[in-house]
């Protein structure tokens, strides 16, 4: 039986700008680990201009009005602290680990970066022509590219549907004043969240906090919020790779958004289905026929929804009996549920890694972060276990018919299509795409 988690104390406040502060205080090593999150994710790229959050996030820590990128580097890598900065399709966040006692200094860094970054012109073009160059490195790697067709041909005209890492020709025509014109419409207090943990005082961390980012103002509101994306509809969409011997395979559902209340019942029933060597998918592909040597399933779940993922690949020759196998896994467990085994198993294996998946302060720094980006209940942390307890057979086979996938699944396979086009066609009319077309 694991131990359960509870949250650390907390300190909790909106300031007058509409920045939410939190401060968990919490005994261990003397790091203080900071996250900040701005609701301002790749879902607000403008049309024609994908990747624009993605490289705002990424120019922000390259200078502002008072510090060069370089300045910046070299002073955290002095005061020991270490920073990193990305964007999903809901929001940019930077997160950063350094000695307690350089909280005063660290605080003024990341001040400056969100509210004033300068988005010099030469570190713009800089960090865009990387941005162009590893977009183009993707081409090389099937997997990418079948999970950018599958994101692609799942949500459509949807702002979820495009890559977060935006696309290559789209990345090449921004400039300087794209980057700043973003930051100044999106990037606000009132969208933000700052969270700060480990062994500090709450009162002496807020009030310093006050002071380093009292000087960021923005208008407040500004939140935009997106409608739920449409289910996918049944496909079959090849990447022709015809160079590959592999072929990459992806069946793609409806899911859910990640504050919804069926969460707990797709984490379950994504891990029988698809969570490791022994969930059913793996067994039947892998283990029972020998066709992959990986399968897996999985909800993923943004803030306006989600969808239901299953991952594998296999020989070329065999990636139309894959999908069967895997349609027919899904069926069987459509119509029976799972099993008391496997809800027992899988129950006692999320709650063990539950409780192993809090012991950094960076973890906690993340989760708090995310509590507020989705708007969690306060007992998303301890709450955890029982929800994920009291998920039954029900819960899962009435999640499998309400999400998972239909008996004619979205079908994205990158490979040669010469040969994919004719295996998959019993799975629905074939569209046959260039890898290029979604890089």
């Amino acid at each position: 039986m694991s131990r359960g988690v509870a949250l650390p104390p907390l300190r909790r406040e909106r300031l007058a700008s509409g920045l939410t502060v939190v401060v968990a205080s919490r005994p261990g090593v003397p790091l203080a680990a900071v996250r900040i999150v701005v609701r301002a994710g790749s879902a607000l790229d403008p049309a024609g201009r994908f990747g624009l959050a993605h490289l705002t996030a990424a120019a922000a820590r390259r200078g502002t009005r008072t510090r060069s990128g370089a300045e910046i580097d070299e002073g955290l890598e002095a005061l020991g602290a270490s920073l990193g900065a990305g964007v999903d399709e809901d929001a940019a966040s930077v997160g950063l680990s350094a000695p307690v006692e350089a909280l005063p200094k660290v605080l003024m860094v990341l001040a400056e970066l969100v509210g004033a970054p300068a988005f010099p012109t030469r570190e713009v073009a800089r960090l865009r022509d990387r941005e162009v160059a590893a977009l183009a490195h993707d081409l090389d790697e099937p997997d990418v590219v079948a999970d950018r067709a599958a994101l692609v041909a799942a949500y459509a005209d949807h702002p979820y549907g495009h890559p977060s890492e935006g696309r290559a020709r789209h990345l090449a025509t921004l400039r300087r004043g794209d980057l700043a014109a973003f930051h100044a419409r999106h990037w606000r207090p009132s969208r933000t969240t700052l969270v700060v943990v480990g062994p500090v005082d709450a009162e002496a961390t807020l009030a310093l906090v006050r002071r380093r980012f009292g000087a960021w103002r923005g208008e407040p509101g500004g939140d935009v919020e997106l409608a739920p994306p449409p289910p996918p509809r049944p496909a079959v969409v090849v990447v022709d790779l015809p160079e590959l011997t592999q072929a990459q395979v992806r069946l793609i559902g409806p899911g859910h958004a990640r504050g919804s209340a069926a969460y707990a019942a797709g984490v379950v029933t994504g891990s029988i289905l698809g969570g490791g060597f022994t969930s059913r998918l793996m067994q039947a592909i892998r283990v029972e026929r020998g066709l992959s040597y990986g399968a897996r399933a999985r909800f993923a779940s943004g803030r306006a929804g989600g969808l239901f993922f299953v991952s594998s690949f296999t020989k070329v020759e065999t990636a139309g009996q894959l999908v069967q196998v895997a349609q027919d896994v899904l069926a069987s467990f459509r119509s029976q549920g799972p099993s008391e085994e496997e809800l027992v198993r899988v129950r006692g294996y999320l709650a063990g890694l539950h409780a192993l998946s809090f012991e950094t302060h960076e973890a906690w720094a993340e989760k708090l972060a995310e509590m507020e980006l989705y708007g969690l209940p306060a007992d998303e942390v301890s709450g955890f276990r029982a929800r994920i307890e009291a998920v039954d057979a029900a819960a899962c086979r009435a999640l499998a018919e309400q999400r998972a996938l239909g008996e004619r699944p979205l079908v994205v396979a990158a490979g040669p299509a010469r040969s994919l086009a004719s295996q998959l066609a019993p799975f629905g009319p074939v569209r046959v795409v260039t890898a290029r077309s979604v890089a």
